[in-house]
């Protein structure tokens, strides 16, 4: 039978519990910048990358930006993200893509036998808004067109983020911050007769922005088809005005930081990066260890204007 998610191969969700969920990709975290610090960007997403973890951030940009990110995740499979971020004086309009593809995997029969190859690939389009509600506030939204591809079946779907985030009037040196997102709010995606749920996820997130050029960020994330909850922490440094240092650790699947037992490691859930400014482009690279599949590395590319 040919009824194999192409996330589920990326991640090794070998566990029972994950059967419960498709589109499971939406999981797999964009961005090298958050993704160097853990996953924990809830409530500092200031960039292109809000997109995918909190919309509401966009509605703090100033100018137009672009990002690309590429990765070559385990088991051949490549994902990509592309975006874009308008903003006007009704707020900031954007789009982007998420694609995860695989060839060469192997169909085998209700005996096991093996019965040819075939390709899988998930698409993600999304169209997002971001809005300055007041000094320090902003709200946002993705409506999201979903569709996965193995060999010649095929699934379509739609689904919703939402998104809050707000800087705290609190005296002191720095600037705390909050934000909640609420992501894959869809009605599932259904193959042949049966139906699944997408990857439905509450997150919430605080972050602190010290003025010695440190920010640090913890996240709460649960996802209720699942019951299962995940924490991330992370922490950047400005070592230069345009070269950053990135550390975090998280315990979930979303940041693709972590994996099951089939890859256990001791690094597992680890997360490092640095970041490169030059005038209004930037380079961001993101390492994190996969267990017995090695390390997973990710490069995202950026210009603002």
């Amino acid at each position: 039978m040919k009824r194999s998610y192409i996330a589920a191969l990326v991640l090794m969700l070998t566990s029972s519990s994950y059967a419960a969920e498709t589109a499971s990709f939406l999981k797999v975290g964009v961005g090298a910048r958050p993704l160097g610090m853990g996953g924990a960007y809830t409530a500092i997403a200031n960039d292109i990358n809000a997109m995918t973890w909190n919309p509401a951030g966009l509605g703090g940009l100033s100018k137009r930006e672009l990002g690309i990110m590429d990765a070559e995740l385990a088991l051949g499979t490549h994902l990509g993200f592309a975006g874009y971020a308008q903003p006007t004086k009704y707020g900031t309009i954007g789009a982007g893509v998420l694609h995860l593809s695989q060839s060469g995997l192997t169909s085998r029969d209700e005996s096991g036998r093996q019965t040819g190859g075939y390709s899988a690939a998930d698409t993600a389009v999304n169209l997002s808004y971001g809005y300055k509600l007041a000094e320090g506030t902003r709200l946002g939204g993705n409506a999201k067109f979903i569709s996965s591809n193995i060999d010649a079946n095929s699934a379509q779907t739609f689904a919703f983020d939402l998104g809050a985030m707000r800087d705290l009037n609190l005296r002191g040196p720095g600037v705390p911050m909050v934000g909640f997102a609420i992501q894959n709010l869809g009605p599932g995606m259904k193959f042949g007769d049966q139906r699944e749920d997408l990857p439905l996820a509450l997150a919430g997130g605080l972050g602190y922005r010290l003025p010695a050029g440190v920010t640090l960020a913890a996240d709460y994330r649960y996802r209720p088809n699942l019951r299962q909850s995940e924490v991330s922490f992370g922490t950047e440094y400005g070592l230069f005005s345009n070269f950053t240092l990135r550390g975090g650790y998280g315990t979930g699947q979303n940041g693709g930081t972590a994996v099951t037992s089939g890859a256990s490691s001791a690094f597992n859930g680890v997360a490092m990066g640095f970041g490169l400014k030059f005038r209004d482009y930037s380079l961001d690279y993101a390492l994190s260890p996969f267990g017995q599949l090695g390390n997973v590395q990710r490069f995202s590319l950026g210009a603002r204007w």
